[in-house]
């Protein structure tokens, strides 16, 4: 059941007519991004770069400004958006099935407290405090089934929602004519001469992957 609905909040929004539902639905892709953004910085700060700020404008888009050293670190960062929200649902999946709710609840305050420290706008704050809060107080306050729950809710948003994301970038590609794009698949292809296309297929092979592995461990 949880599969179902995360995979709905993915998806869902794009299609619902009623406005609340779609606003309420699309309010959870917050977690995805921020890890897209998170992934970014990352990336950055591992290939000897830096991050200046973080910002979320909407549940579904966000921006991270970072500086690089080399060409590799520019393309290791901008590879790291759509890549890392996946794994680290591979990641949370496998924390899940050797019983490590709580744990990965804990990971998830700490990235939320890395985060705020590159935050700089009252909408980011207010998105990463929420996940943050809803993590800490599952975490402190809640009783064994809520910790599962909120794991295994935030485990199903990460696996599914940057496949969607990715989708959807790949169907603005065709719906635009193949055109001039300012997509991180487009950064890519500037920057390696690898077709941005090549580069959405890698992050829809990654996200198949992850959901091959993945998914039975929450299910078992």
């Amino acid at each position: 059941m949880l599969a179902v609905a995360a995979s709905a909040t993915a998806v869902l929004p794009r299609v619902v007519r009623s406005r609340r539902l779609r606003t309420g639905l699309n309010l959870l892709n917050v977690v995805s991004t921020a890890a897209h953004e998170a992934g970014h910085a990352l990336a950055s700060c591992l290939t000897g770069g830096g991050v200046w700020v973080i910002r979320v404008h909407t549940p579904d888009s966000g921006v991270t400004y970072t500086w690089y050293t080399s060409r590799l670190s520019s393309i290791v960062t901008t590879l790291a958006g759509y890549a890392l929200p996946p794994l680290a649902g591979l990641g949370a999946a496998t924390l899940l099935a050797r019983g490590h709710a709580p744990m990965l609840l804990a990971l998830t305050l700490a990235a939320v407290l890395l985060i705020l420290v590159v935050t700089r706008d009252l909408i980011t704050l207010a998105s990463v405090v929420a996940i943050g809060a809803v993590a800490g107080l599952s975490l402190y306050w809640g009783p064994i089934w809520l910790q599962q729950w909120v794991a295994y809710g935030e485990t199903w948003l990460l696996l599914f929602g940057e496949g969607f994301g990715v989708l959807a970038i790949a169907l603005n590609r065709v719906r635009g004519g193949f055109g001039d794009q300012s997509d991180d698949a487009a950064h890519l292809a500037q920057d390696t001469h690898i077709p941005g296309v090549v580069w959405i297929a890698g992050w829809l092979g990654l996200s198949g992957w992850v959901l091959w592995h993945g998914v039975p461990m929450l299910l078992t």
